[in-house]
């Protein structure tokens, strides 16, 4: 429509024209509205082809010269000439951000400037200027062309104080330049405008299309309403930083200065407790519980994350000995009577934070952490880090994410989602709809630095003011968050716990989430253990997870588009090994597995489920070795142990050829341990072919059960 209105200015002659041709036809000559349509028609693909001419935006991409800028030595990017580069940050909301210029000083003066370069020439029929805080001091646009002359187009003949807010000052010229525009100076009187003048982007275009400053949000997603949770959850008090676990059954939050809190170690500060609620059916919760010590202390307590099993939270700041706290992050597990172990702190490399806040999220992997905090190479205010598991069970040193993600504003609460690759977090340094707005963003390749742009979750799930703490279940149906909704303040002191469903479009990539119980394979009671997954044939971890010492229950996701080994391990016990193929998976599944772990004893039997052979052959598949490994390992870790290695194949061909191929291939496995050191006189050899079947049925998933290679203890 705005399109058409700007084809009637230019050529309104013409629409006056036809429009009286038109009433002519229509009402003096009826046999001739055929050709007044025609006429319509053809003016229309005219001025609709005319609108179509070069619609590229083009925003500065450089800085030539400015006459001033604001500098804080604490934080030397923001508010400085280079944050007026690119597309708008901020609007179309509107308030004072340090991705926009402001010169040097608030007070009135009227010989501010800057001039910018532009990646290409260009002609010019319009020029915007995205004046996000203290709008109307542009006194003047000058354009330079190849020659570098000046061109004056624009004076503000104003006679009356500005009193606009922030705006997209947009400047038509009555015609497009005969020249080629490399550069654009705009001056500044802000006598006119009281305090601080921000300019956030300055574009070009020759399209009479009106530049606009627009969030990058994919259209017509039709979210939900947002869900305020029930009074169970959301007290008189802020609830803020809502974790779910991934099972979505579980909701940890931060209540802050609640009675029930453990009295803050000092008056006047802030006082937050971990509280926690179960979902009981559709939008009932139980009563929330604050948490016993030693998660709750007398100083700033959050949880970061949950690991998929429930049993491993990671918590804000290091908890030491002494009962005191320092920077950093904690875990804590799951003990047998169902409390939560002292936090133990991470040994994260070269770690600070200068930053008076921090949030930390531990993937579900348990081998990335993502953070929100400050340090000498930010951007700006927070910035997103990441730091990868090592060997040693240490972090490495944090590494920027780099600008695609950050901002000379500040980056919060960030989300890893299970699928190790989709990324939520709130900004303030991006076009939205309020001072903190949700986003995300998907990695595109491993060096975690390299990342989609972010993208607005929209105005259902974001509001005029504060929204953060964005958390998901593992099938990404829900997101909750915090929110001022509701509050009278546009802060974090004022706050809710919300749901929304989410669209597909937003959701993360549907994961596997395996579950089941860890039991004794001889008493077939359920034990605690550690959970171990790699990726095959690399044989490369997947991540870890922790049994429930109480329960054995496990939990773990996996990402899709890989094929998987899974096994528990506990002291005293040998692992049996599972695998599960999630490469082409294309929707959220959850499925059960029990894992056995068997006691070392003479006699017990342990079935190789990830030795893999070619077909009929006695070959090792790649996906073999990191199981073949494993038994390398035990019998290292266990030199006194001697293992009858067994083989058996389906009851399918000759009897005769099953034998000598079970034969050749209890050999290959132990010809195999042999190379890797283990002496020969610990491995003995049985092959059984095709005698010793678990069951006679014909079908694939049976012939799968009877091909299978076991050993024995035979003595320990």
């Amino acid at each position: 429509m705005q399109t058409i209105l700007y084809f009637l200015n230019i050529f309104s002659t013409d629409f006056l024209y036809l429009s009286k041709k038109i009433s002519f036809y229509i009402f003096l000559k009826p046999l001739k509205i055929f050709r007044a349509l025609a006429i319509c028609i053809f003016y229309f693909s005219f001025f609709l082809s005319y609108a179509q001419i070069n619609t590229e935006i083009l925003w500065a991409n450089k800085v030539i010269d400015v006459s001033s800028e604001y500098f804080d030595e604490n934080n030397p990017t923001q508010h400085t000439a280079k944050q007026i580069l690119g597309k708008p940050n901020v609007l179309p909301a509107v308030w004072q951000s340090p991705c926009a210029w402001s010169p040097a000083r608030p007070e009135a003066r009227q010989d501010e400037w800057i001039k910018v370069g532009f990646e290409k020439p260009s002609f010019v029929k319009q020029i915007a200027i995205a004046e996000n805080f203290g709008a109307g001091a542009v006194s003047a646009i000058i354009l330079y062309d190849l020659e570098n002359r000046g061109h004056l187009v624009y004076k503000n003949q104003r006679t009356q104080p500005a009193s606009t807010q922030g705006q997209m000052l947009t400047i038509f010229l009555k015609q497009k330049t005969n020249y080629k525009v490399k550069a654009v100076k705009i001056k500044l009187n802000t006598i006119d405008v009281g305090g601080w003048n921000n300019i956030d982007a300055i574009g070009i275009s020759e399209s009479i299309v009106p530049i606009k400053a627009e969030i990058n949000i994919t259209k017509d997603i039709p979210f939900n309403e947002t869900e305020r949770l029930p009074q169970t959850i959301n007290s008189s008090y802020s609830e803020i930083l809502p974790v779910i676990s991934p099972d979505g059954k579980t909701l940890f939050f931060d209540r802050k200065d609640h009675p029930k809190n453990t009295p803050s170690i000092s008056a006047g500060k802030e006082n937050d407790d971990v509280w926690f609620s179960r979902h009981i059916s559709d939008n009932i919760w139980s009563e929330a519980e604050r948490l016993n010590e030693p998660v709750n202390n007398d100083q700033h307590n959050y949880v970061c994350s949950v690991t998929p099993d429930g049993n491993v939270i990671l918590l804000a700041n290091a908890y030491l000995p002494s009962g005191k706290m320092a920077q950093g992050a904690s875990i804590s597990y799951k003990t047998v009577d169902g409390s939560w172990s002292y936090p133990e702190p991470l040994k994260i490399k070269d770690f600070y934070n200068t930053d008076k806040y921090a949030e930390i999220c531990l993937s579900p992997n348990r081998k990335i952490l993502i953070m929100a905090i400050r340090r000498e190479d930010t951007y700006g205010a927070r910035d997103l880090y990441v730091s990868f598991l090592q060997k040693n069970n240490s972090w490495s040193a944090p590494k920027n994410m780099g600008t695609m993600l950050n901002s000379a504003a500040s980056e919060i609460t960030p989300t890893l989602s299970s699928d190790n690759k989709t990324l939520y977090f709130a900004s303030e340094g991006r076009s939205g709809y309020g001072s903190f707005d949700m986003y995300v963003s998907r990695r595109l390749d491993d060096t975690w630095t390299n990342w989609s742009e972010p993208l607005n979750l929209g105005n259902v799930l974001n509001s005029a003011g504060w929204d953060a703490g964005y958390s998901i279940d593992a099938s990404g149906k829900y997101a909750y968050f915090a929110s001022s909704k509701h509050s009278n303040k546009n802060t974090a002191s004022e706050l809710d716990i919300y749901r929304a469903k989410l669209h597909v479009e937003v959701r993360p990539d549907p994961i596997l989430l395996i579950s089941g119980r860890v039991y004794n394979s001889k008493t077939k009671e359920p034990i605690g253990a550690e959970i171990f997954y790699e990726m095959l044939p690399s044989g490369e971890n997947a991540g870890t997870a922790q049994a429930d010492p109480q329960t054995g229950n496990y939990k773990i996701a996996l990402p899709p588009n890989s094929n998987y080994g899974f096994l528990a391990k506990s002291r005293g016990f040998v692992s049996v090994s599972e695998n599960i193929d999630a490469t082409g998976n294309e929707t959220y599944r959850e499925i059960k597995q029990d894992l056995y772990l068997t006691p070392i004893e003479v006699g017990q039997r342990i079935r190789l489920n990830n030795v893999f052979f070619k077909r009929g052959m006695a070959d090792f598949l790649e996906e073999s070795y990191p199981e073949l490994d494993r038994l390398v390992v035990f019998m290292l870790e266990n030199p006194t142990i001697k293992i009858e290695v067994e083989g058996h194949t389906d009851i399918e061909g000759i009897p005769t050829m099953n034998m000598k191929l079970s034969a050749l291939r209890v050999k290959a496995i132990q010809d195999y341990l042999v190379k890797k050191r283990i002496d020969k006189n610990r491995i003995e050899t049985r092959p059984y072919g095709s005698t010793k079947p678990i069951t006679r049925k014909r079908n694939e998933e049976s012939k799968k059960l009877n091909r299978r290679v076991e050993f024995k203890i035979l003595s320990y």
